[in-house]
C-alpha cells in the first residue's frame, strides 16, 4: 500500500510497523516488500521516474528491466516495485516468481496483502496462507470513487480467497468482512518506548508561542476546518499547529491573515517525539463519515504516547481510551476541551496513559498476529481461537 522509498524518507503507518516488526522475528526468514502497484498513468509515470531516473530507493538492485526494480535493502529486507499493472499485469507475477526462488523463498510461503487494487496473487506462487490486512475501507475513500465497482469485486475475492483477515476497526470488521470467521479486529498499537525515551523539542517550534494546540496528519477533506478556524479565532492568545502534507483539497487559503496558525510540512517520523513533546493538547479534529468510521487513527496512540491531553470529535474506538480522550460532540465543546485540557497540564494523567498503553504496542500486535498465522500453518498444534 506504500512505497518503501516514501519509509526511507520518514514516514510511517501501519504496514512500515508490521514490516519492521516482523522481521525483528527469527522465524520470519525474508520478505519482499511489494511497492503501490499503480492503477492510473499519473501513478505509473510518477512511479517510473522515482524508481528509474531519480533511483529514489536505497539500497543494492539485484533485479531490473525498464519497468520494475528489486532492491536488497538489509538480509531480511527485498522491495520489488513496478508499473506493470498497467501494462502486464501476468509480468509481476512472473518477476516475482523469479524473486522468490532466486532468494530460496518458496517453502512455508506466505502473501500479506494491504493492496485491495491488486487481488491478481491468489494460487499463483505456492504460498501457504494468504493474509489480507484491512487498514481502512477503501469503498468510502475519495480517492477511489471512480474504482467501486473494482474495488467490491476485489474484496469479494479477498473475503473468499483469504485465509487470514485482519481489520484495524470492529466497523471494518462488520461492513467488509460480516460472518467470516477467520476475520480478527486487530488495532493498531505505538512503538512506546520510542516516544518514551524522547525529551528534546523540535526546532520546527521554537519561535511559536505557547501554549500549542497541535494536529498532525494528513491536511485533506477529512479534517473539519470549521473546527480548526474556530479554534484559532477563539483563541488568539493561542497557537494552532498544523502538521503534516496538505493536499489540493483542503482549504487552506481560509486560514490566511491569522496569524496564530502555523503550518510546518511534512514531518519525518523521527521528529515527531519531538514535535508532540511541544504541544500542550493533541487535537484530532475529524469529519465523522463513512471513511472515518471504518478507520483507528495511529495519533490516539502517538498522542497519548507523547503524554498529551487529546480533544477529538467521536471518531470510531475512541471509548477504548476512556477518560484519557475528552469527545467534542459540537465547536463550543471541542474549544472548551482544549482550554481544560491546556489548564490541567500533561502530567494530569500522565500515570494513567502508560498504563493503557502497555498491551497496545506493534510488539503486542505482531505477537498476535503471528498467533494466529502459526495457528493456520499447524492446525493440529495450536488453537485458531
Amino acid at each position: 500500500m506504500s512505497k518503501y522509498s516514501d519509509w526511507q524518507k520518514g514516514i510511517a503507518n501501519r504496514n512500515y510497523h508490521i514490516l519492521h516488526n516482523l522481521v525483528k522475528h527469527e522465524e520470519i526468514n525474508k520478505v519482499i516488500a511489494v511497492d503501490f502497484l499503480p492503477f492510473n498513468w499519473k501513478r505509473a509515470i510518477k512511479t517510473f521516474i522515482y524508481d528509474q531516473i531519480i533511483k529514489d530507493t536505497r539500497g543494492k538492485i539485484i533485479f531490473g528491466d525498464l519497468t520494475s526494480r528489486c532492491w536488497q535493502i538489509s538480509s531480511k529486507i527485498l522491495v520489488y516495485s513496478t508499473i506493470d499493472s498497467m501494462l502486464n499485469k501476468e509480468r509481476i507475477i512472473s518477476e516475482l516468481k523469479r524473486i522468490i526462488d532466486k532468494e530460496g523463498m518458496n517453502s512455508n510461503l506466505i502473501v500479506w496483502n494491504y493492496n485491495p487494487m491488486f487481488v491478481d496473487y491468489f494460487n499463483q506462487f505456492g504460498q501457504k496462507l494468504n493474509i489480507f490486512d484491512t487498514v481502512d475501507n477503501w469503498l468510502e475513500h475519495s480517492s477511489y470513487e471512480t474504482y467501486k465497482k473494482v474495488l467490491q469485486k476485489n474484496y469479494n475475492l479477498i473475503k473468499d480467497g483469504s485465509d487470514l483477515i485482519f481489520t484495524v476497526s470492529e466497523n471494518l470488521k462488520q461492513s467488509l468482512f460480516s460472518n467470516q470467521e477467520n476475520t480478527y479486529w486487530i488495532p493498531n498499537a505505538v512503538d512506546l518506548e520510542y516516544f518514551q525515551s524522547q525529551t528534546n523539542i523540535s526546532e520546527k517550534l521554537k519561535n511559536i508561542p505557547k501554549p500549542i494546540i497541535g494536529f498532525l496528519g494528513i491536511l485533506q477533506d477529512r479534517i473539519d476546518d470549521e473546527i480548526l478556524l474556530y479554534l484559532a479565532k477563539k483563541n488568539p492568545d493561542k497557537s494552532l499547529v498544523l502538521a503534516g502534507p496538505i493536499w489540493k483539497n483542503f482549504p487552506k487559503k481560509k486560514f490566511e491573515g491569522l496569524k496564530n496558525v502555523y503550518f510546518l510540512g511534512q514531518i519525518n517520523h523521527l521528529e515527531i517525539p519531538s514535535l508532540y513533546n511541544g504541544f500542550d493538547v493533541g487535537i484530532i479534529p475529524y469529519k465523522i463519515n463513512a471513511f472515518i468510521k471504518s478507520t483507528d487513527p495511529m495519533k490516539y496512540y502517538e498522542y497519548i504516547a507523547a503524554n498529551l491531553p487529546v480533544v477529538s470529535t467521536p471518531a470510531p474506538g475512541i471509548d477504548r481510551f476512556g477518560n484519557l480522550i475528552s469527545i467534542a460532540n459540537n465547536l463550543e465543546d471541542f474549544n472548551d476541551f482544549v482550554n481544560q485540557a491546556i489548564k490541567g497540564g500533561k502530567e494530569k494523567k500522565k500515570d494513567e496513559r502508560i498504563k493503557i498503553l502497555h498491551g497496545n504496542t506493534w510488539n503486542d500486535r505482531i505477537e498476535q498476529m503471528l498467533k494466529l498465522v502459526n495457528a493456520k500453518l499447524n492446525p493440529h498444534s495450536h488453537s485458531e481461537r
